[in-house]
């Protein structure tokens, strides 16, 4: 990808009419899209590229972000996903409540060959170190849970390596509901212009 300018990324956001669905900065205004703010940017530049190059599709919102992708240019999408990993996500300064996390979180159940969550997507589900895995701490609880549904029935095939949709299918629609509404409840991902200011006086 060429190199990537976050200050144009907001021009990208704005003209492009991400906004219209992801909000002003990348936090969702309904619950029926997804918060883009805090995502790492190869998980947002997988994603557009997934939507604009056909491998994304079969749901009306893949759709309808297969057509908006299919606008956009390289230097486009390295731009606005740089912003997004700029932006702090959803509540990211707010304290985690206090609800512990689902079983499957932290230890997965090896009685159905189901690995933790944690595993990919860190123990705070803020996404691991090497930023290839989506955020999923402060994402709406719908659009968590209609991800999985999508795995799960194969809609959605964008995993790396079909993993989700292997999870996905052990899952019942209970479990998902729980590991939905918990990770929504958690404060998102601290964007990079917060981190800048970690650690100074």
């Amino acid at each position: 990808m060429p190199k990537a300018e976050v200050i144009n990324g907001f021009a990208v956001h704005s003209k492009q009419f991400c906004a219209s669905c992801h909000g002003k900065e990348g936090i969702a205004d309904t619950p029926n899209w997804p918060d883009v703010a805090g995502q790492p940017y190869a998980v947002t530049v997988k994603a557009l590229l997934d939507y604009r190059d056909g491998r994304r599709k079969g749901t009306p919102a893949s759709d309808l972000m297969s057509a908006a992708a299919a606008k956009l240019t390289d230097q486009q999408i390295a731009d606005v996903a740089a912003l997004y990993e700029y932006l702090p996500g959803r509540n990211a300064k707010k304290a985690a409540p206090t609800t512990p996390a689902p079983e499957l979180v932290n230890s997965g159940d090896a009685s159905r060959y189901i690995t933790p969550c944690a595993a990919c997507h860190g123990i705070d589900a803020r996404g691991n170190n090497n930023g290839l895995v989506p955020v999923l701490h402060g994402q709406q609880a719908t659009v968590l849970a209609a991800a999985l549904k999508d795995y799960r029935s194969g809609a959605r095939q964008s995993d790396i390596l079909g993993e989700m949709r292997v999870f996905s299918r052990k899952l019942t629609d209970a479990e998902i509901e729980q590991l939905a509404n918990w990770y929504a409840a958690q404060p998102g991902r601290v964007g990079q212009e917060e981190k800048k200011g970690e650690g100074e006086p």
